[in-house]
Formats: structure tokens, sequence, C-alpha cells
């Protein structure tokens, strides 16, 4: 067996062993990472087979915010703890390094591969965390929404949010494969439904929201108009027949109807009311701070201060970020981390149209909804899918799109 095949099967073993993220946990999803970048330089190096030319223009604009941190580092006044906070998101340009730079054999047979077991993989953990949550039951002195996710987060490790994260997308995986192909589709959409049960019980509002959005955009860019129209109103029904079904879900998403938004006393408050006092803070920074930022560092030293004057300690734990992707790099960077938050999802989703991906295009509109409540890209939870995700489904972002033009003008 020649080089280049054994190397060509060790990265594609290793590509797939990296999409089981939501079974692996982070510690050991490190070293996949590493086997994978690995398997990548050996192809990279024995490999004898004609490829592409390294694609320089997509991996640095892929990598711009992680080099972005970096740069950040030199006006940190602990440029330690900068640097602890930027290795967490180095997959940002550790994948697109892999895909773009080293050009192993991608192509659209290993990205469907790929994401079946991303979502397989997703639904694995459902299967696991619930089952595990029927035997050990869950508290019945609090709402049965707070009890499940508390239960959940014990026998799994993971924030709620980003576990619907995991089950919603790899339901949407599943949606697309069933509306393009034949093959399998009882199976995958039995397993979708499966999938979006899990997420709908942690009942966090935004991925659902944001699952509801993205098999819109892939039912409006598979399927011929009037099958959309169907296909996006069933779906919305449905949902708001679970919603109204499963209690958790129609505790969490009545919520926000039943909260006062003001700054709530010391324990008088919920998802909600909290997130109007992260709100308050952050807008209070980002008057302030607006066009330079704070640098990443700082951000949550400066929102705890904030913070301090609602004398709850709950706020002072180091877990209440801006919980908004935008806003966070917004006051890490300056304006120009808000521009680079924006294009790194509008140019792919420009991309996505152009070329018709609506795999991609839907992966894109997921994620950018989810991260308006969440630091989706500054916790490993997050950024690792995103970045290897949006690098392995990604074409090259600038010699496609001249290609997608002149196919068009044919």
């Amino acid at each position: 067996m020649r080089a280049g095949s054994i190397t060509n099967a060790l990265f594609k073993a290793t590509t797939l062993a990296l999409c089981c993220l939501p079974l692996l946990g982070m510690r050991p999803a490190v070293w996949v990472v590493v086997l994978w970048v690995l398997a990548a330089v050996l192809h990279r190096t024995l490999a004898k087979d004609l490829r592409p030319a390294p694609d320089v223009r997509t991996f640095l604009f892929l990598a711009a915010p992680f080099l972005l941190m970096l740069l950040d580092l030199l006006r940190a006044s602990d440029p330690l703890t900068g640097w602890h906070i930027a290795e967490r998101s180095a997959i940002i340009a550790i994948a697109p390094f892999v895909v773009f730079i080293l050009r192993p054999p991608v192509n659209e047979g290993l990205r469907q591969r790929a994401t079946d077991v991303f979502a397989f993989a997703a639904a694995a953990l459902a299967l696991f965390a619930n089952g595990s949550i029927l035997g050990l039951g869950v508290r019945s002195d609090i709402p049965f929404a707070s009890a499940y996710r508390e239960r959940f987060v014990e026998v799994t490790g993971i924030h709620p949010p980003f576990a619907a994260f995991f089950f919603l997308l790899g339901a949407l995986f599943l949606i697309d494969r069933t509306l393009v192909l034949t093959c399998h589709r009882i199976l995958r959409a039995g397993i979708a439904v499966v999938l979006v049960l899990a997420g709908t019980l942690l009942a966090s509002r935004t991925p659902l929201a944001a699952f509801v959005v993205g098999a819109s955009v892939l039912a409006w860019m598979h399927l011929p108009r009037k099958k959309a129209v169907r296909f996006s109103l069933a779906l919305g029904l449905t949902m708001m027949l679970v919603f109204a079904v499963l209690p958790s879900a129609r505790q969490r998403i009545l919520e926000p109807f039943r909260t006062t938004l003001a700054l709530p006393a010391p324990g008088a408050s919920n998802s909600v009311s909290e997130r109007f006092v992260i709100g308050h803070c952050s807008w209070e920074l980002l008057q302030a701070r607006w066009l330079f930022g704070l640098g990443q560092a700082a951000v949550q030293p400066a929102l705890n201060d904030c913070y301090a004057q609602f004398n709850d300690p709950r706020y002072l734990d180091g877990s209440y970020s801006t919980h908004n992707q935008l806003v966070h790099w917004w006051l890490s960077f300056g304006v120009l981390g808000a521009l680079l938050f924006a294009a790194l999802f509008l140019w792919p989703l420009r991309m996505a149209w152009i070329t018709g991906d609506a795999r991609l295009a839907a992966f894109l509109v997921f994620v950018l909804i989810c991260c308006t409540t969440e630091n989706l890209l500054a916790r490993q939870w997050g950024v690792v899918p995103f970045a290897f995700l949006l690098s392995l489904l990604s074409p090259t972002l600038f010699a496609g799109a001249r290609a997608a033009r002149a196919r068009s003008q044919r």
C-alpha cells in the first residue's frame, strides 16, 4: 500500500473521530485535534498525489480572529492571562491551516460522512443523558426546567446551551441530508426527531430559534417555493406544539413574558433578568470604550467591577460574561473586533448563497443566532466545533467566488 493511501486513510479517520466532539469532552478532543493535524502533516509530506496549492487568503481570513487575539496581547496588563484566553480559541487558526494550507483530501464524500458522524454522536449523547436522567430522576422542589437542566449538567458536564447547540446542529445536518438524498431517509429523519426533542427538553431558547431558522434556510434552498413554504409552516406549528407539551420548554419559553426587566434585587432573578443585568453592564462599558475596546483580558474584570454594585455574589463567579459574541469581540478589540465578527459570518454566508450550498448557509445562520446569547467562540464547547466544521464545510472562499460567478455568466 502506498504511503499516500495510508496517510489519506489516517486523515479521514481522525477527521471522523473529531466529529465525535459531542461525546469526546474537551480534553480528549484536544488530543484528537493533535492527531488530526499530524495526519494532515504526514499526508502533505509523504503523499505524492497532486493537490491544490495552499489557499493562503482563505486561511488568513478564517484565522484573523486568533491573529487579532495575539496582537491584542501587546496591550494586556497581564499577557499570561490574555494568552490563556487566546489559547482556548487557537482552533480558529489551526483548523483552516490544516484544511487550506496543508490541503489534505477533503471532498464532498468526507463532508457528508463527517456531518452524519457529528449528528450520530450528538444522538448518542442525547440518549445517554436522558437515559441517565430517567434513572436518577430530578428534583421536585424547583421548576422542572431548572431541575432537568441541573441534572443534565451533573450527568454530562456540559452547559445546557452548548448541549442544545450539539443536538440541534446535528438535527440540521440530518435534515439537509434527508432533503437531498433518498437512501436512509427515514432513519435520518427519525434521529433528527430524537435530537430536536432532546434540544427542546433542554429548553435553551436561542438554539431552538436558531434551529427553526436554519431548517427554514435548508428548505428554501433545497425545495421549490411552495414546498418550502409548507415545510416552514409545518415546522413552526410542530415546534409550537412541542413547546406546549414539554413542561421544560413551556416554562422557559414563557419566562421572558413573565419577567419584569429591571435590575433585580439579590436572590430574585432568573435567566432573563440576569441577562438584563449583563446587558446593562456590557452596554455601559461599550459606550465608554466602543472604538478601541478594553483588551480581551480586561473584559471580565471590568464586567465584575460593574456587577459589584448589585451586591449579589452570583455575578462575581467569573461565568457572567457578555453572553453575546459580537459584544464580546467589540468590547475586547473595539470596532475592528465587531467588523471582524461580521465578516467571519457574512462572507462565507455570501459564498454559500452564490454556490447554492444550503448546508453551509444553514450552519452559519444557526451559529450566528446562537452567538446572540452566548459567547460561543470564547468557550471551547462552541469554538472547537465551529472552527472545525466551518473549515471542513467551506469551499475556498475567494477562488470559489470567481468560479461561481463564471458559471452563472455562461
